[in-house]
């Protein structure tokens, strides 16, 4: 997969689109729901926002955590009961999904 970072829709929960840059390996995973065909003009997200995330446990017990572009994402909704994440070694591993965390917005 692709390293680096790619320009991605991030919708949040009043469904106002927002220009987010996303980790290129995850940002093309159906089940996180992103978009990387943006529309021109999209504002960034707020710095003070936090997106909402799901959290994960790994094949040996840790914790992971990854970003949900969108409630209606497979990911969110419960229709992908876990996820794939690259840790340090390079590989690839899955973490099966045991919270899920909603959007905050500080301000």
């Amino acid at each position: 997969m692709p390293r680096g970072f790619l320009v991605s829709e991030y919708l949040d929960d009043d469904g106002t689109p927002w220009r987010l840059n996303v980790d290129a390996d995850y940002g093309t995973m159906v089940d996180r729901g992103w978009v990387t065909g943006l529309t021109p003009g999209l504002p960034p997200f707020p710095r003070e926002w936090s997106p909402r995330l799901v959290v994960g446990v790994d094949p040996t017990g840790r914790k992971q955590r990854a970003r949900v572009a969108t409630t209606a994402a497979p990911l969110w909704t419960g229709a992908s009961p876990s996820f794939t994440f690259r840790a340090s070694d390079g590989a690839f591993y899955e973490a099966v999904v045991i919270q899920r965390i909603g959007e905050k917005r500080r301000l």
